[in-house]
């Protein structure tokens, strides 16, 4: 019976470990996309009209938060056999996302047709990406613990 129990002790922290290694990958990877697209390709930091350590840090808190609710979907939702279940994920995570950012006017330029329509697709792609990170993560973990208990 104690063999069992800490069996399960185990996996209950082995699965723990894993969600934050896939929570802190997946919002590392959206948060380097994010100054990629603003930073280097836009250059939208030049309008921001308030400290830049505040907007980076403000920035770091919503990307672990977005990829907390990316990884807590991609764990319990029971689409187990979706393939690319992460990025379909990330990319309707990202769309919402956009669309609430849109609605609440927040920008860093003016709107036109153009400029909103390639934010919409960027944000999906940004957050497609952070779940296909998590994927890929999730993948090689798995695969990693299959591996050590064929070992054992």
């Amino acid at each position: 019976m104690d063999a069992m129990n800490n069996g399960g002790t185990r996996q209950i922290e082995m699965k723990t470990k894993w969600f934050f290694s896939v929570w802190l990958v997946s919002s590392i990877m959206m948060y380097g996309l994010s100054f990629v697209w603003h930073g280097v390709l836009l250059n939208d930091y030049m309008s921001i009209k308030y400290p830049m350590w505040m907007y980076f840090t403000l920035a770091a808190v919503v990307y672990l938060v977005i990829g907390f609710v990316l990884t807590y979907l991609y764990h319990y939702t029971y689409t187990h056999r979706i393939k690319y279940k992460g990025m379909l994920l990330g990319a309707c995570l990202g769309f919402f996302i956009y669309l609430m950012a849109f609605v609440l006017g927040v920008s860093f330029n003016p709107n036109s047709l153009e400029h909103t329509v390639v934010d919409f697709l960027w944000q999906m792609f940004e957050q497609g990406v952070g779940g296909a990170a998590i994927g890929a993560v999730m993948r090689f973990l798995v695969d990693m613990d299959r591996f050590e208990k064929a070992d054992a």
